[in-house]
C-alpha cells in the first residue's frame, strides 16, 4: 500500500474522531445546527474512504491490459 494512502486513511481517521466527537457534544447540548454539521463531516469522511478504496483497487487493476484478445477457436 503506498503511503498517499496511508496518509489519507490516517487524516479521514482523523476527522472521523473530531466529528463524532462533534455529534456527541452537540447532541448533549442539543445544537441542531451543530448536529448537522458534524453529520456533514462524518459523510464527507465516508465519501473519502470511499474514493481512496476506489483508486487503491484502481491502482492494482493497472498491471491488467485494457483490452484482452481472444482467439476464437
Amino acid at each position: 500500500m503506498n503511503v498517499k494512502y496511508l496518509a489519507k486513511f490516517g487524516g479521514s481517521a482523523l476527522g472521523a474522531v473530531g466529528a463524532a466527537r462533534s455529534l456527541t457534544k452537540a447532541r448533549r447540548e442539543g445544537d441542531k445546527l451543530r448536529m448537522v454539521d458534524a453529520v456533514l463531516s462524518i459523510l464527507s469522511v465516508a465519501i473519502t474512504v470511499a474514493i481512496v478504496v476506489r483508486e487503491i483497487r484502481e491502482a492494482q487493476n493497472d498491471d491488467k491490459p485494457l483490452v484482452e484478445l481472444k482467439d476464437d477457436e
